[in-house]
Formats: C-alpha cells, sequence, structure tokens
C-alpha cells in the first residue's frame, strides 16, 4: 500500500506526540509511523519538562492532546512556542470537538494544525503536512551559490574516480582539495619520493615518465580529467614514476 509523502522533497519529521490516554496515544503513533515522510516518533503521557525534553529531543511537529494532562494544552503550547527550544516546531492539536472559538484560540496559541477525532491516515497526514516547518524562500545569492555548486560537482564527476561518488561525498573530498599550478617543464613529483596525495589534471598536459636505459620514456600523456598519483597511496610504495 502506497503511504503519504510531501511534495517538494521535504526532510523527513521527527514527531512527538503527548496524549494521557496510552491506547489512543499508542493507535496514533502507529499511523504517524506508517507515513514515509516521517523519520521517527517518540511520546510522552504528558507534557511534564517538556522543555527539558525538547532540548534533548528536538522534534519538527509536537502533536498534543487537547487535555495533556499536567495543564491547557493551548497554555503550554503558548510557552513552548515562546521559549528558543520551541523555535519553528509545528504544533498540531488533538481534540474530540473542533469550533470557530476553539480555532482562534490555537492560532493564537501557534497552533498550525487540529486532528480531530476520530482520525484516519489522511486526515494525520493533512495536519502533519500543515504543521510542517515550511522551507526559507531561496534567495538569488543562494541560488547563485546553489548552482555554482552544482556545477562544480558536475565537474568532478568527469574524473571516472569520482563518478560514482555522492554529493555529500564530493562536498567533502572538496574540503580537502587545493589548486596548485605548476609551470611548462616543471615536475609535480619524483619517482622514489613518498606518495601522500593524488592529482587532477584540470588544465594542460603532463607526462607521466620514468628513466630505462638511461633515457627518460614518456608512459602515458595526461589530459584534462585524467587522475594521477593515485596508486602510491594505494599501494603505500614510493612514486614509481615522474610527474
Amino acid at each position: 500500500e502506497a503511504r503519504g509523502t510531501r511534495s517538494g522533497g521535504d526532510a523527513k519529521l521527527k514527531v512527538m506526540i503527548i496524549d494521557p490516554n496510552p491506547n489512543s496515544r499508542d493507535r496514533l503513533k502507529d499511523l504517524v509511523r506508517d507515513l514515509e515522510f516521517v523519520e521517527s516518533v517518540s511520546d510522552r503521557g504528558s507534557p511534564h519538562s517538556i522543555l527539558d525534553i525538547l532540548a534533548s529531543n528536538p522534534v519538527h511537529v509536537l502533536m498534543m492532546d487537547r487535555n495533556p494532562g499536567g495543564g491547557d494544552a493551548l497554555e503550554i503550547l503558548k510557552v513552548i512556542g515562546s521559549k528558543s527550544v520551541g523555535a519553528g516546531v509545528g504544533f498540531v492539536l488533538i481534540c474530540d470537538e473542533l469550533d470557530d472559538a476553539l480555532r482562534q484560540a490555537g492560532a493564537d496559541a501557534g497552533v498550525r494544525a487540529f486532528l480531530q477525532r476520530p482520525y484516519d491516515l489522511r486526515s494525520i497526514e493533512q495536519a502533519l503536512t500543515a504543521a510542517a516547518p515550511q522551507p526559507e524562500a531561496e534567495s538569488p545569492a543562494q541560488a547563485k551559490a546553489r548552482e555554482a555548486l552544482h556545477d562544480t560537482l558536475s565537474k568532478l564527476r568527469q574524473v571516472s574516480l569520482f563518478g560514482g561518488f555522492s554529493d555529500g561525498e564530493l562536498v567533502r573530498l572538496l574540503k580537502i582539495c587545493r589548486t596548485r599550478q605548476f609551470g611548462q617543464g616543471t615536475y609535480v613529483f619524483h619517482e622514489g619520493e613518498p606518495g601522500h596525495s593524488l592529482y587532477v589534471l584540470v588544465a594542460g598536459r603532463l607526462n607521466i615518465s620514468t628513466v630505462v636505459g638511461g633515457q627518460a620514456k614518456v608512459l602515458v600523456e595526461m589530459t584534462p580529467g585524467d587522475c594521477f598519483g593515485e596508486m602510491a597511496i594505494i599501494s603505500a610504495e614510493p612514486r614509481s614514476a615522474d610527474a
């Protein structure tokens, strides 16, 4: 059976449920867990120490029963929303009856969605989607940076060695890379040197050569996109040729 998914490729949600009724709480937890866009579901029988709990276990959406035990749900949600641990958390109020007065009171308390009993998977999905944090609009500078990163990663994937790397792996790779320029006729490394780095030729041409019978012999000519120097790292042996 196909389960609900949020549009837009949003990150999966972490959800917390507060309901004093264990049977109701367990049923809701099972249904929420069935939704593909939910990463994890935690639950509590009361809002006791909720600020400390959210500080150590932050969530995207907090679902609270209208009568959570230990206070009024709307007042509790107001307090949570006023604290740093509640910043960005979406509130869903679970209730048996829903009228205009409760809708207004809930809105004043920061409630983004209501879940009225009896509920089903579809109504839960709608409530969570409405309460989920919305991504901020991308600024022109952010869009330009994203496009530049995409272009850089695309170029890296043209190197056969990196073709199967994920975006995250390539970004980590970029953080430990640096660009160096070598003039015509200069050496990148010499045969016999220890090898601690591999290289990708970005521009120009480069010869891999060794000395045979007292004469330099070109083994291979590298062109842009070629990778070299990796064998010394893999084998933990000195460089086997000049570059």
